[in-house]
C-alpha cells in the first residue's frame, strides 16, 4: 500500500511530480511552483519500487498518485494515492485509502536541486488507509498523522524528479492477527517505515519546480 505508500507513499510518494528543482535565496521557505496554473502532478510505480514495512513484513503494490489542482506557488503539495495488485506480509492483499491523502511540506534545501520534505497522512473523519491480507486474516490500518520524516527529492534532466521516501516511525494499528498472520498480536504499533524511489512528472507537461532555501 504504502509501498508505493511505496505512508505511506506515499511514495510518498510520489508526491512531488515536480519538474526541474531550483534554489532561490530570495525565498526563506521552499515552495512548489509551476510555469503555469492551475498545475497538477502525477506519479506511477510498479510493485517493489515503494515499500511500507511493518513488524510482519513488507506491503508492496502498483501505485498511482495524483495531486490536487494547485492554483499558486505553495510550500505544500497534496496527493491522492491509489494502490492495486498488492502483496502484504507474503500474502495477497488489498489497500484501500478511503479518501486519505498525503500532504508534503517542503522544508529544507540540502544541496543544489535536492530538497527534503516532511509528510502528513490526512484522512476524512472516521477513515484510514486499510490493509487487508490473507483473505481478511491479517489486517492493519494507518490513521491520520503529521510530521513524518523525511522525503528527499532530486532534480533530473528533462524536467522530472526522483522522490525518495525515507520515512520512519509510521504509526499503524493491527486490527486482526488471524491464522497465518505474522504480526505479534493486535494493537497500536509505531515501527512502520516507508522507503522507495519514484520518478514523477507534471500532468500535461510544463515546468514544475521547488524553489527556496
Amino acid at each position: 500500500m504504502i509501498r508505493n505508500l511505496k505512508v505511506l507513499g506515499l511514495a510518498l510518494g510520489a508526491v512531488l511530480a515536480l519538474g526541474a528543482l531550483t534554489a532561490s535565496a530570495a525565498m526563506a521557505v521552499p515552495q512548489f511552483t509551476a510555469s503555469t496554473y492551475p498545475a497538477q502532478v502525477t506519479g506511477s510505480n510498479t510493485k517493489g519500487s515503494e515499500v511500507f514495512t511493518t513488524e510482519a513484513g513488507k506491503v508492496e503494490c502498483d501505485s498511482h498518485f495524483l495531486s490536487t489542482s494547485q492554483a499558486a506557488a505553495s510550500s505544500t503539495l497534496t496527493v491522492a494515492p491509489k494502490y492495486s495488485n498488492c502483496d502484504a506480509f507474503f500474502l495477497s492483499a488489498t489497500v484501500d485509502t478511503e479518501g486519505c491523502t498525503y500532504v508534503f511540506h517542503a522544508t529544507e534545501l540540502v544541496s543544489a536541486g535536492v530538497y527534503k520534505h516532511h509528510v502528513d497522512v490526512v484522512c476524512p473523519a472516521g477513515q484510514s488507509i486499510k490493509i487487508v491480507a490473507g483473505g481478511g486474516q491479517c489486517n492493519a490500518e494507518i490513521k491520520g498523522q503529521t510530521g513524518l520524516t523525511s522525503v528527499k527529492t532530486t532534480n533530473l534532466a528533462g524536467g522530472t524528479v526522483t522522490v525518495q521516501p525515507e520515512v520512519t516511525k509510521v504509526a499503524y494499528t493491527v486490527t486482526k492477527d488471524g491464522f497465518g498472520c505474522p504480526f505479534n498480536g493486535t494493537g497500536n504499533k509505531t515501527d512502520g517505515t516507508y522507503t522507495g524511489d519514484v520518478v514523477v512528472s507534471r500532468v500535461g507537461g510544463g515546468s514544475v519546480s521547488v524553489s527556496g532555501s
